[in-house]
């Protein structure tokens, strides 16, 4: 009887991320963690498959702001801060701009124009961090997260001002995905920066 009870809910939890596969994995994890408080003998099944997700660090969806200093600008979408006592990178939700500092990859156009602006914008301001209500952390461990510096948010100002592009938008970080993309469309009519040369901005990145 427990080898039946144990076969069907591996075929609920195949089934339920079969149907939800659009969901966020913390926002999936969290309903079958629900589930699996009523129905005991998923417990361990479902702590056995949240395991093979790593640890992902749940929001709430608020958009509170958390104070953090700054350490260093890594390059024009990371930085490096101190958030609750401890260093942390952080990637901005939403944005990318021409690498800088990547490993193997030459330096491309506007990369350091935007590294500079970067430091600009962060350089002796209050720095604030507002995460979305989806994952956290990204794969390689960093936080992402809206950044203000005195209450202005550097996605929007970077992309306004055409050194940064929308980008890895993964639902359901989408939060000012609206906003970006209206910002990116006023800097790309207006060709600025890396809207100024024809087919560098792609779907995939940036083309030399």
């Amino acid at each position: 009887m427990k080898k039946i009870a144990s076969i069907a809910a591996v075929v609920l939890l195949f089934m339920f991320f079969a149907v939800n596969g659009s969901g966020g994995t913390t926002t999936k994890m969290g309903l079958l963690q629900s589930v699996g408080s009523h129905i005991p003998i998923l417990s361990s099944l479902i702590g056995d498959t949240a395991s093979k997700f790593g640890s992902v660090t749940q929001t709430n969806g608020s958009t509170d702001k958390n104070a953090v200093t700054l350490v260093k600008v890594v390059d024009g979408d990371t930085l490096k801060v101190n958030y609750q006592g401890q260093e942390k990178t952080i990637r901005l939700l939403l944005m990318d701009t021409p690498e800088s500092v990547k490993p193997g990859t030459p330096v491309q156009p506007f990369a350091k124009e935007a590294s500079d602006r970067m430091k600009q914008l962060v350089w002796n301001k209050a720095l604030t961090l507002e995460f979305d209500v989806g994952e956290r952390n990204d794969k390689y461990g960093r936080l992402l997260a809206y950044v203000y510096a005195d209450g202005v948010m550097l996605q929007k100002t970077l992309i306004q001002e055409g050194l940064a592009r929308v980008a890895y938008v993964y639902p359901p970080n989408t939060r000012y995905l609206s906003d970006l993309e209206k910002a990116q469309a006023e800097a790309k009519n207006g060709g600025k920066k890396i809207w100024s040369r024809a087919g560098y901005v792609t779907s995939k990145g940036f083309q030399p």
